[in-house]
């Protein structure tokens, strides 16, 4: 591996293939004694190579300052799964990755495995095919500051999840395609929580405004990105009456009327102390490209508190990528690390210079790939951290 060392930061620029991360992760273990934070990344963008994590990390640590470790895409579909999570230091890592359903053997061991990690305080539970965690006795998750879910089926009560999860300092809450949507929000407003920020998606059904009066009882909340179809309800006559759209109109600029009804509506029953910082509403697929002109949408944000003049609501049309970067980049708590790769920096540039309509990923970019590579490279600090590809 060849690396420029400065201080406490580290930077590589490349790694041999028949170099093993035992044998990377030891040098830094021993040589390093400053290092702060070191990133894991699983899965190779160049050679799409996955590799197994070290236990180098397991045992303690001879460094003056415990370094904080970020792993990123932790595979639960592979044969290996059982020992990836088995190798997962539990006094160092603070912010976990995991991709893939499971089986009901990976699940559960995952389960025990994080139910163990004290130090943990940011989970990503990534397309896990409407699965969920099974609790039994008295299994704990320790307290998260942030959870983001997707395709993940929320089966708990109220009561089994006061006794199996922890939200008493959870900021930051991201929902993707999330079964039993209402019933989690209902149980979050219910329990000890400090919710500030939440994204989510949802359909047209009639379950939108038990979902929004549940947003609206989580008193902390102030921050929403919600994201809805792009194919507008016209037929839905229920909807639009409940939102206080005139049925008449509804076929003029639609959409805008829609947003404006919901963010209204969140205005009109928002309960607690707080008022509404940021409301976002956006219409069409989690796409980061929309300001290309490539997929046609909407997206509207609430600016200011509403007055005797009215709501002023902010219609742009087209996405604004920038804007929502940096309320995303806000949501990093002043305690939290972020970590970015220059890898990332790279591919982010590629992509700039693409032409409208392409990008290196057949599937198009999703919207959690986007968030967190840019996020990450706005909120993060140039200081005490590596990033390890293999």
């Amino acid at each position: 591996m060849t690396s420029t060392h400065h201080g406490s930061n580290l930077t590589g620029d490349s790694i041999e293939h028949n170099v093993h991360p035992d044998r990377v992760a030891v040098m830094i273990r021993d040589n390093l004694p400053e290092l702060q934070s070191i990133l894991y990344s699983f899965h190779s963008k160049a050679t799409g190579r996955s590799w197994m994590l070290t236990t180098a990390f397991q045992t303690p640590l001879p460094t003056a300052r415990r370094p904080r470790v970020y792993m990123l895409g932790l595979p639960l579909m592979r044969a290996e799964s059982c020992d990836y999570i088995s190798a997962i230091p539990r006094q160092h890592v603070t912010w976990l990755s995991v991709t893939g359903s499971g089986s009901f053997v990976t699940l559960n061991m995952l389960k025990q495995r994080l139910v163990q990690t004290h130090s943990l305080e940011t989970l990503h539970l990534r397309n896990f095919s409407e699965r969920c965690f099974e609790f039994s006795g008295n299994e704990r998750l320790p307290p998260l500051h942030e959870l983001v879910l997707e395709n993940y089926d929320w089966q708990l009560s109220r009561e089994e999840t006061v006794n199996h999860w922890d939200f008493a300092r959870l900021k930051v809450l991201m929902l993707f395609s999330v079964k039993h949507l209402e019933a989690l929000l209902r149980i979050i407003s219910q329990v000890p929580h400090a919710l500030e920020t939440m994204v989510f998606d949802m359909k047209w059904s009639s379950d939108i405004i038990p979902i929004l009066q549940a947003l609206c009882e989580c008193s902390r909340l102030h921050t929403v990105v919600v994201r809805l179809p792009l194919k507008l309800p016209t037929t839905n006559m229920d909807l639009l009456q409940q939102l206080q759209i005139p049925v008449k109109d509804a076929h003029d600029n639609l959409a805008y009327k829609l947003a404006a009804g919901i963010i209204s509506y969140l205005l009109r029953n928002k309960v607690g102390d707080k008022s509404w910082q940021d409301v976002y509403v956006l219409f069409g697929e989690w796409k980061m490209w929309d300001n290309a002109g490539v997929h046609p949408g909407y997206y509207f944000k609430y600016i200011g508190p509403a007055n005797g003049d009215g709501i002023h609501i902010q219609n742009l049309n087209l996405f604004n990528m920038e804007a929502l970067l940096e309320t995303m980049a806000r949501m990093a708590s002043a305690n939290e690390e972020g970590a970015t790769t220059l890898d990332d920096a790279r591919k982010k540039k590629a992509r700039q210079n693409q032409p409208a309509g392409q990008n290196d990923d057949d599937h198009g970019v999703d919207f959690y790939q986007e968030m967190y590579g840019l996020r990450y490279a706005l909120a993060s600090k140039p200081l005490d951290r590596i990033s390890l590809s293999f």
